[in-house]
């Protein structure tokens, strides 16, 4: 799979395995689709609800039917309150479980990675929720702790009852795996993660991945291993109702891994179709350099370009299509494909005078299309795209960012006398701004002298 399509698929998995030190099966096994409750079910807890029934006191278990029923009544917040009610009572550990599915599965924003806050009416999607990490927002009453929640799941699954565990462990992955993504400093978004991938390998193992987790898992399993990995994760979840457009998107992925190019191209135009449903530019910009990567290995270039071309209109950013486009239209003439990269650049570094907020933007747009050009014919072509012309910027920070973007090119050519002489004219550029620029020039100036 080229590198591009595979960052797109493991983008729009929730949880992705880069860095994590746990040692993760290859595989493990994919269960039946629904054993652990349907993804719709989950939703008001039933799946839970039914295994109380058998397992927890029944003070416990009427808390569960309560909340339950007003999750069905678009309710999340007061079904909340309901089980915090009984937090103390007969049962506790089924009500941490219940509490921590239920804001997982319903909060609509962390704030500052230490509170979670649920809001009665208002269904929040599968996998994407506000973050708020102003200083300014206040954390209110009924506001659900982060630490506590994860606390409370600890003690339930290492109470001895292994119903208990395994139901504790499917409520903390649910709870860490959004506490990674919100989380307050890079160490506990490892130690989330780390937790998340425990948790996830355990129960795929034992063959209880809810169709939530097993589209999690997939995603471990397509960033580990390979997409025929992650394949029946994703199944698993589709089938158990996890409708989610990007569990579509990465079969298609995984298809043209494959090369079975129709059943890519179907399942990129069924993805294309549910992004399109639910307004999602972003994904569906990549779904269409999806269908353009599937284009070009058909030998069809000018569809493929229609589709760089679609994806482009949706997000003039996205760098993959710039760079394949750019590709497609350098085969035969180097100058074309340049003349199509700098027909980019005005999207990438925006327009009129950078401030350093404005610089850093648009050196994060150069480093993902620099991140993707990984082909020494490609890393030739953005670096002369970046300095061609460049006299007629009238910008001195971005004249400034597109010679030190050059400068990193040329060492990835090897060719450091001229890396140094970008480098420097940066830092002049930089210098004549008068902005802070986004990274340290003279840090790689002095990496290049050796010192």
């Amino acid at each position: 799979m080229p590198p591009r399509l595979s960052r797109l698929a493991l983008a729009l998995a929730l949880v992705l395995a880069g860095g994590c030190r746990h040692r993760v099966p290859a595989g493990a096994q994919a269960a039946d689709a629904t054993a652990m409750g349907s993804w719709p079910a989950w939703r008001d807890l039933s799946p839970l609800v039914e295994i109380a029934r058998d397992h927890a006191p029944s003070p416990a278990v009427a808390a569960l039917e309560r909340a339950s029923g007003l999750l069905r009544e678009g309710k999340p917040a007061a079904a909340d309150r309901a089980l915090a009610a009984a937090s103390d009572g007969a049962g506790r550990h089924w009500i941490s479980i219940a509490r921590g599915d239920l804001v997982a599965l319903h909060f609509t924003l962390c704030i500052r990675g230490v509170a979670l806050r649920l809001n009665d009416g208002e269904q929040p999607k599968a996998t994407e929720r506000r973050a708020d990490f102003s200083e300014q927002t206040r954390v209110e009453p009924g506001d659900v702790s982060v630490e506590a929640t994860l606390v409370n799941l600890e003690a339930a699954a290492t109470a001895g009852d292994p119903v208990l565990t395994t139901q504790a462990r499917i409520a903390r992955a649910r709870v860490a795996a959004f506490a990674q993504q919100c989380a307050a400093n890079e160490e506990v978004a490892t130690m989330a993660q780390e937790s998340v991938e425990a948790d996830l390998a355990t129960l795929a193992a034992e063959g209880h991945l809810t169709p939530d987790l097993a589209y999690m898992w997939a995603g471990v399993q397509m960033s580990r291993f390979s997409g025929s990995a992650a394949r029946p994760f994703l199944l698993q979840a589709q089938e158990g109702g996890f409708d989610h457009p990007a569990v579509t998107f990465m079969l298609a992925v995984i298809a043209f891994e494959d090369h079975d190019l129709d059943k890519a191209d179907a399942l990129a135009r069924d993805a294309a179709q549910l992004y399109t449903s639910v307004k999602d530019d972003a994904h569906l910009a990549e779904t269409r350099f999806l269908q353009g990567e599937i284009a070009r290995a058909r030998k069809q270039p000018k569809v493929a370009r229609g589709h760089y071309q679609a994806a482009l209109a949706l997000d003039p950013t996205h760098a993959a299509s710039i760079l394949a486009r750019a590709d497609l239209e350098g085969a035969d003439d180097l100058l074309a494909g340049m003349q199509s990269l700098q027909r980019a650049l005005p999207a990438l570094l925006a327009t009129g005078p950078l401030d350093a907020a404005g610089a850093r933007a648009a050196a994060e747009n150069l480093e993902r299309l620099l991140t993707i050009a990984v082909e020494p014919h490609q890393v030739q072509l953005v670096r002369d795209a970046l300095v061609f012309g460049i006299e007629e910027e009238p910008d001195a920070m971005r004249r400034g960012l597109r010679y030190f973007f050059a400068a990193t090119l040329d060492v990835r050519l090897r060719e450091y006398e001229i890396a140094r002489g970008h480098g420097v004219l940066a830092r002049d550029e930089f210098d004549d701004s008068g902005v802070q620029p986004p990274m340290d020039v003279e840090a790689f100036l002095s990496r290049l002298r050796g010192g």
